[in-house]
């Protein structure tokens, strides 16, 4: 089936379809809540915390845009570190959300911008072929731009998780460590397929600026081998099918003797003449 394209469209559907799919898994894993997880054994209930969504087991999921408690924790030293008094208690029952978990929601955000418009770019030049040296250009730094959006706010989050007030879950009487749920994985695997993507759009560049095409082998000429049974010989003219006519041999002075065919259909050995010496 893929034999009907050149390379250059070859390269330009694989790079927007794993464009498309590393955009579908960015944005699952964006609206998803696992992108820190724990088990909260002593009132037996697995928390999921994401960028904007907190989701504290079976209760109902809070949301990073409900209040102003965003810089909460970063206001209140003393209830970040010692977790004492009604700053306990505030702990318990409010979302776990950082000024750096909007930072990476925003760059997420504006990767999966990036990444659209990269596979969109990407497919208009598949059909508008005398646009594809500044769709090649475009794509390029699309991907590139998104991959290293993407990049930097999966650093971010990974530096900001480790942190203490970050990495643990304050339950009723004891401390959980949190890991990294589902949700910051597809993260990485569109990162991944965003990488594979730029190196298709590399080789788009490659095709479209220093490589000349062919014609895919479909629209190739295929040329019929010769059978004496496809020539005919009618008087002095030879017609191929019925539509190429060769005409007669010239014997004028000077010039060289073409090959001649016989009526059996066989090619005869010519040489040249003693005029054209």
């Amino acid at each position: 089936m893929l034999e009907r394209f050149s390379r250059l469209e070859k390269c330009q559907i694989v790079s927007a379809v794993l464009a498309l799919v590393a955009d579908l898994f960015l944005i699952v894993g964006t609206l998803t809540p696992a992108w820190q997880v724990a088990e909260d054994t002593d009132v037996n209930r697995y928390v999921q915390s994401g960028l904007w969504l907190y989701c504290p087991g079976s209760a109902q999921c809070w949301y990073i845009f409900s209040d102003n408690l965003i810089n909460y924790y970063e206001k209140v030293d003393v209830c970040r570190f010692l977790l004492i008094g009604d700053c306990r208690k505030k702990l318990l029952r409010t979302p776990y959300f950082f000024g750096w978990h909007q930072a990476v929601l925003i760059l997420n955000v504006v990767a999966i911008f990036f990444i659209t418009l990269a596979a969109a770019t990407a497919a208009w030049s598949y059909f508008q072929t005398e646009k594809r040296r500044i769709a090649a250009i475009a794509v390029d730094a699309l991907l590139f731009a998104a991959g290293l959006s993407l990049s930097v706010s999966l650093m971010v989050f990974v530096i900001n998780a480790e942190m203490l007030e970050s990495k643990y879950l304050i339950g009723v009487k004891n401390t959980f460590e949190k890991y990294y749920g589902y949700s910051f994985y597809l993260a990485c695997i569109a990162l991944v397929l965003i990488v594979f993507s730029a190196l298709g759009a590399v080789l788009i560049t490659t095709f479209t600026f220093f490589v000349r095409e062919s014609a895919p082998q479909s629209q190739a000429y295929n040329a019929t081998p010769y059978r004496p049974e496809q020539v005919r010989w009618v008087s002095s003219a030879l017609y191929i099918k019925g539509f190429q006519f060769i005409t007669s041999t010239d014997f004028s002075h000077g010039e060289y003797v073409r090959p001649a065919l016989s009526p059996t259909g066989e090619f005869q050995q010519t040489t040249r003449h003693f005029y054209s010496y």
